[in-house]
């Protein structure tokens, strides 16, 4: 018989046993998910007719929330959860476990205060060039010649700090949890003793028999993260795609030959919306102020933002979830993954996909021609969010994070880096300020640069050049694009973002002049165009 019974009863009176049987049940199952596992142990006992108590020993951690339990070959009668008590002196483990945690704790606070320093360092560069509201502008104090060099020069500065801000962000997330791990290993040791979690069960034998135990349980301390690995071949014009698994277990036990899958559904619930009807109502107009004091008006504001606010918390708000995919892959071989800090590194899927490459130059960031690759998960898996790490003709060149999972069918474009047979140079002509019409007078500014492009191929090569036309914000601004017209304007539905595109035969060169004129109110400040 079979039969599966949750913790519900583990309040059911037990009667005398005839017998206890004291058993092991190792994991041998794990569905491994984004945020948790779902973990399966199986054991088998030997029973004589009647009542027994089987004692489940040595389990680490238990979700008894999540708990179920099939019997085959007895009926189960009831479940309990006790603690076995042992002296153990785990006062030189707990030591170093506080010298591990205070080691890395410090580690962090230094990358915090390290954070805060570059960005205080940030906002200030940033106010030097009038980004930011507080300090008083560089440019009002720098003569115009100087402004484009002053103005380079900040980037780059801004551009490192935010580097090394951003490269301490990736190390913080791994040290968050092993700090975790490090601290649910403390607080399990307990204050010299240790307590080992045992599942008692209480199964009644009509005849001699053989019981087959299954226990299925969710935790919290293992899973997995994914990680891409994507590689060109810039010859073949193809990218090697490879997911990898890296699989955690914090649970305290050790896995040995673990039949393990993987499930692409990240952690999350997104509850059925109450249905309702979607009314639109005249809005009530707010009585006439009345003549009163001045405190008397205050006190009727505040008595209405408060009773907004109270409308606004009473609203329901539904959480925001990932959404994900109801897929799994089995892994090949049977995992082995000790308790701890250790990881397993295991790749689950790869693809050899065509990709399409261009080359773009973007004007307004550091001069430079990029290669461009555009290809399609056509793969039968979605690609889930995690680090990435990119490659070129064998050559690594970044590692970042990406948030978003990579659908089934999605179209995907990303940078390979410079192009080096590729050079770009451009330069800033000094920007001019002047003043048109003899009535109604307006200011003007113009912008200009030249822009030389070379080719070191041995063939033709095609070139997109793209820059950002600026766009008005106010209706008394006008905005005119000099130089050589763009071949295309408002690419990919940017308004503002133009393109030229160019051919260059073998050994090649192109130049060309492009850029703008403001004209505005003779009275009016502009903003926007600091570093011109």
């Amino acid at each position: 018989m079979k039969r599966v019974l949750l913790l519900t009863c583990a309040l059911i009176p037990l009667p005398l046993f005839a017998a206890d049987f004291a058993v092991s049940a190792p994991v041998n199952k794990a569905v491994l998910f984004p945020a948790q596992a779902h973990l399966t142990r199986t054991f088998s006992q030997a029973l004589p007719a009647g009542e027994h108590q089987l004692v489940v020993k040595g389990l680490p951690e238990l979700d008894l929330d999540s708990l179920q339990v099939a019997v085959n070959g007895a009926e189960l009668l009831a479940i309990r959860q006790g603690f076995a008590v042992g002296d153990v002196d785990v006062s030189a483990h707990r030591a170093e476990l506080e010298a591990a945690i205070r080691k890395l704790e410090q580690a962090m606070a230094e990358a915090k205060a390290a954070d805060d320093l570059d960005q205080q360092q940030i906002n200030h560069l940033q106010s030097l060039m009038g980004q930011a509201p507080q300090g008083q502008a560089v440019f009002a104090q720098v003569p115009v010649e100087k402004w484009a060099s002053a103005w380079e020069s900040i980037g780059k500065a801004v551009t490192q700090r935010q580097t090394a801000i951003n490269q301490r962000a990736e190390i913080r997330h791994g040290q968050q949890q092993e700090l975790d791990a490090l601290r649910q290993e403390r607080q399990l040791l307990g204050q010299g003793q240790t307590r080992s979690r045992q599942l008692i069960l209480t199964v009644a034998a009509p005849n001699k028999s053989t019981a087959q135990v299954e226990l299925a349980y969710f935790t919290g301390q293992a899973g997995w993260q994914n990680q891409l690995r994507v590689d060109l071949d810039s010859g073949n014009e193809t990218v090697a795609v490879t997911g990898i698994a890296q699989i955690h277990n914090r649970t305290g036990e050790d896995w040995q030959n673990v039949s393990a899958t993987l499930g692409l559904v990240p952690a999350g619930y997104r509850p059925l919306p109450d249905l309702h009807p979607w009314l639109v109502r005249l809005a009530t107009p707010q009585p006439a102020m009345r003549k009163s004091s001045l405190h008397s008006v205050m006190a009727e504001s505040a008595a209405y933002e408060t009773d907004m606010a109270q409308r606004i918390q009473a609203m329901p708000v539904a959480a925001p979830v990932a959404h994900g995919f109801d897929m799994r892959v089995p892994l090949s071989a049977p995992l082995n993954l000790a308790s701890g800090d250790a990881t397993a590194r295991l790749p689950y899927q790869q693809a050899a996909l065509p990709v399409t490459l261009t080359r773009e130059s973007y004007l307004w960031q550091q001069p430079a021609v990029l290669l461009v690759g555009e290809w399609q998960n056509s793969s039968p898996l979605p690609w889930l969010p995690g680090h990435v790490t990119l490659s070129r003709d064998g050559q690594r060149l970044a590692r970042y994070y990406r948030g978003n999972s990579i659908k089934q069918g999605e179209h995907v474009k990303m940078s390979f880096g410079d192009d080096p047979r590729l050079q770009i140079a451009v330069v800033r002509e000094p920007s001019q300020q002047g003043e048109v019409g003899l009535i109604n007078k307006e200011s003007t500014l113009s912008a200009l640069k030249n822009i030389t492009l070379s080719s070191h191929y041995d063939k033709a090569v095609t070139v997109n050049l793209l820059d950002r036309l600026p766009v008005a914000g106010n209706d008394n601004i006008t905005i005119t694009a000099k130089g050589k017209a763009a071949d295309a304007k408002d690419v990919s539905g940017v308004k503002g973002l133009q393109r030229w595109q160019f051919t260059l035969p073998a050994g090649g060169e192109e130049s060309l002049k492009q850029g703008f004129e403001i004209r505005y109110p003779e009275d009016a400040i502009l903003s926007g165009v600091e570093g011109l």
